[in-house]
């Protein structure tokens, strides 16, 4: 077995960052070619305030032929930070969904399939799994997949666990998957370094691998079952080489987009596509 320099695509891998759309959303397939990603991850409005400033025609034209002319396959998109589809309070309840049609239509309109959100949380993880899936069956999503993403333990937010977004694919009845982040992944218990075949049965037994559209290549700032979501730069954490190597190479994986969001953002892009390059491996 030899480590090989060959680019991502030579091996269906899908690997990049998130990318700003600061002065436009129609910037941001060139912002990513200039790192070298053949996918990415954008926000199409604030991630931190409900106020948004629609787009443009211009720009839906200026991002659908930006990501063909730089051969950007399967971009992202991740919601607002701030949806709560689990709150018990009706008024935070009614603005994220509100938030999350707006983004599922800009999603149409550009031609973004997936939509990665946290769904939310509440003191009762049991009421919060069944509202939040109430909730996003009733959508109309379009070609708009959503993604679920994976929490890390820490107080309420769900899914936590493997048997959590196994229980909430179960109770879907509309385009709805699974964004794995291997940091919260790590950090809610899965060694990802040295237990890699029994955490991925984890995802496989609960029927999640075939539904994961995403996943967050994050190293983590913390050990493992530490619940702290603590992004780290690529190795540098305790997922580290080994744990990277596991994923890089998992043709489970092949085809989906791999985005970073790792500490420093565009800083350390170049340094961390090296690594995880240089993780490869012809078998």
């Amino acid at each position: 077995m030899m480590k090989s320099k060959c680019d991502f695509g030579d091996f269906d891998k899908l690997v990049g960052g998130h990318v700003s759309i600061a002065g436009s959303i129609g910037l941001s397939p060139e912002r990513a070619a200039a790192f070298g990603f053949n996918t990415f991850q954008i926000f199409v409005k604030s991630n931190l305030q409900w106020k948004y400033k629609p787009v443009t025609e211009e720009e839906v034209e200026n991002f659908r032929d930006g990501v063909k002319k730089f051969h950007m396959a399967k971009p992202v998109v991740h919601a607002t930070y701030l949806l709560n589809l689990g709150s018990e309070n009706r008024e935070l309840v009614e603005k994220s969904m509100d938030d999350i049609k707006y983004e599922i239509e800009v999603c149409n309109r550009i031609g973004v399939d997936r939509l990665v959100l946290h769904p939310g949380s509440n003191s009762n993880r049991e009421i919060a799994l069944n509202s939040i899936m109430e909730l996003l069956n009733s959508l109309e999503t379009g070609n708009v997949t959503m993604l679920i993403e994976n929490s890390s333990g820490k107080g309420n937010t769900v899914p936590a666990t493997s048997e959590e977004m196994g229980k909430m694919l179960d109770l879907s009845k509309n385009k709805i998957g699974i964004c794995l982040d291997t940091c919260h992944f790590f950090a809610g218990g899965y060694d990802l370094k040295n237990g890699y075949k029994e955490s991925i049965d984890s995802l496989r037994s609960n029927g999640i691998t075939g539904h994961i559209g995403a996943l967050h290549i994050n190293d983590s700032m913390f050990d493992i079952g530490s619940k702290k979501d603590r992004h780290e730069n690529i190795g540098n954490g305790y997922i580290g080489d080994a744990g990277f190597s596991n994923i890089i190479n998992d043709r489970t994986f092949n085809n989906i987009p791999m985005i970073m969001e790792t500490p420093g953002g565009d800083e350390h892009y170049s340094g961390n596509m090296e690594k995880l390059k240089s993780l490869l491996v012809v078998q």
